[in-house]
């Protein structure tokens, strides 16, 4: 998987509206809202002059490079980091300018979120389940990781019920938080069926990149909702070949059907309340996307992205390596 680098951040990166900068002796001081960060810097000129640079927000990340060639190796990094603070907001938007309807923004976030996966990620999970060289262990510790999400699922999207909505969408939040009640115990079935003790799945902990997907989604409820919107379909979008490789696949290696059935099942669950929709559903609610929270929301969508491949990478290295599944219990 390819890293992010600042050009899918940004175009022509600026330093937001309130943004100070403090020269020192040995670097800068930005102050951004009652916060600070320091940048040391062996040649101060050039970095005053970045610095510079993105308080004008002028110049492309290409350009920016030519201007300051000095401090060229060091800009994707500055970017990055500054981003990361907080610090940046994007001065040049693509055409066509302005803001989107929301449901117009939907399909470009879904074509943004294709490009990204046909870019940067191939599914090492689907691809071993076609050719039959995915680890039994890596499975069961798939659905172990499902069932972790599945389980958090109703926690993580009640905080977008706290939000002021139109009655519309707030009957639309319900009804999906109401369909994802209780869907574990499908889960706890699948997972009993290939002798995984059921009992104390409550103690369950996740690999760290699932439990990074559930508290970003649990964030986005709370503190972004149009993020949540937006990504939610990236969690519920079904998979009709990748359940069709996973039966065969059981069906060859004599997994018992009790183990994929249910999630297929699940799957199927998801069809029949059109969860796939249901950023489009929300989305269409909206009648304008500023062009800021359009980049926003593209940056959390890639962030999902490759941490579903992280996820990926997380379960073959944890599960797909030992001889009899041992689930993450501690207590």
């Amino acid at each position: 998987m390819q890293a992010t680098t600042a050009s899918d951040l940004f175009s022509a990166p600026r330093f937001r509206p309130g943004v100070q900068l403090i020269q020192e002796h040995n670097g800068l001081t930005i102050d951004y809202r009652e916060q600070s960060c320091s940048v040391v810097a062996d040649m101060q000129g050039s970095l005053q002059a970045f610095a510079d640079s993105l308080k004008l927000g002028d110049a492309t990340i290409a350009e920016l490079k030519r201007r300051h060639a000095d401090l060229s190796p060091e800009i994707d990094g500055l970017i990055e980091e500054f981003d990361r603070l907080g610090l940046l907001t994007e001065s040049a938007f693509p055409a066509p300018r302005g803001c989107l309807s929301g449901e117009e923004f939907y399909h470009r976030i879904r074509k943004f979120a294709a490009e990204t996966i046909e870019r940067k990620s191939k599914s090492r999970f689907y691809q071993g389940l076609r050719d039959r060289t995915l680890p039994r262990s890596a499975l069961i510790g798939y659905a172990l990781e499902y069932f972790y999400i599945v389980r958090e699922a109703p926690g993580l999207i009640a905080p977008a019920l706290g939000h002021a909505e139109p009655v519309k969408v707030q009957k639309l939040l319900q009804g999906f938080l109401a369909s994802e009640l209780n869907h574990d115990e499908m889960l706890r079935q699948s997972l009993h069926a290939v002798s995984i003790r059921t009992d104390n799945l409550d103690y369950l902990v996740p690999l760290p990149a699932t439990f990074a997907l559930c508290a970003s989604l649990g964030v986005y409820a709370r503190q972004h909702p149009l993020s949540f919107k937006a990504l939610l379909f990236l969690f519920e979008q079904p998979g009709v070949s990748f359940h069709v490789e996973l039966a065969d696949y059981c069906r060859e290696t004599g997994i018992p059907e009790g183990f994929w059935r249910p999630i297929a099942r699940h799957a199927s669950i998801n069809d029949e309340f059109d969860h796939d929709d249901i950023s489009l559903t929300l989305l269409s609610g909206i009648d304008a996307v500023s062009p800021e929270e359009q980049l926003t929301v593209k940056k959390h969508v890639m962030l999902a992205i490759e941490t579903m491949v992280l996820q990926e990478n997380q379960i073959f290295n944890y599960y797909g390596r030992q001889p009899v599944v041992k689930p993450r219990i501690f207590a």
